[in-house]
């Protein structure tokens, strides 16, 4: 018997419209600070596991016709969402993850919430490392957010050292 061989991929749902920056001073840090806090909102709860899973088959028939959809969706399944971080984990066959990742960018839209953007942070092999992943970039975030740590560049919180 052959094993299915599936690749986990790691992402978040960002919220780019909303709250305008209420302070120009202090520009450099309050804007990034400010910045990060505008696009990682919690998720409402009408967002389930069921409606995300049902905008990216939409998404995959739409963009990559029968033949895309078909052999995306035979081992698609979201393992993880978090509305409290708004992030989730999905998994898809080792063969798919491209399809699956650029139905991800092209979403803009999860049931009746219009103008989020899935933005997928990483591709693993595993969950346990999609796991470590996500708790360390959450940990650099919170620091972040929280002015804890500065940083000269956003890319700073999803550095991974030990890249697969």
């Amino acid at each position: 018997m052959v094993r299915l061989k599936s690749r986990y991929v790691l992402f978040e749902v960002l919220y780019p419209e909303g709250r305008t920056l209420t302070s120009e001073n202090n520009v450099n840090n309050l804007f990034k600070r400010e910045v990060l806090l505008r696009h990682h909102q919690v998720t409402p709860a009408r967002v389930t596991v069921k409606t995300i899973l049902q905008e990216l088959r939409r998404v995959i028939q739409f963009n990559f016709g029968d033949y895309g959809s078909g052999k995306a969706n035979s081992l698609l399944q979201i393992k993880y969402f978090s509305n409290r971080t708004s992030t989730g984990i999905i998994r898809c066959s080792r063969e798919d993850y491209e399809i699956v990742v650029i139905a991800l960018t092209l979403m803009n839209k999860i049931d009746e919430l219009e103008g989020v953007l899935l933005n997928p942070i990483k591709v693993s092999g595993t969950i346990k490392r999609i796991e470590q992943y996500a708790v360390k970039r959450s940990a650099r975030l919170l620091n972040v957010i929280q002015g804890q740590s500065e940083i000269d560049k956003f890319d700073y919180i999803s550095y991974d050292e030990n890249e697969d």
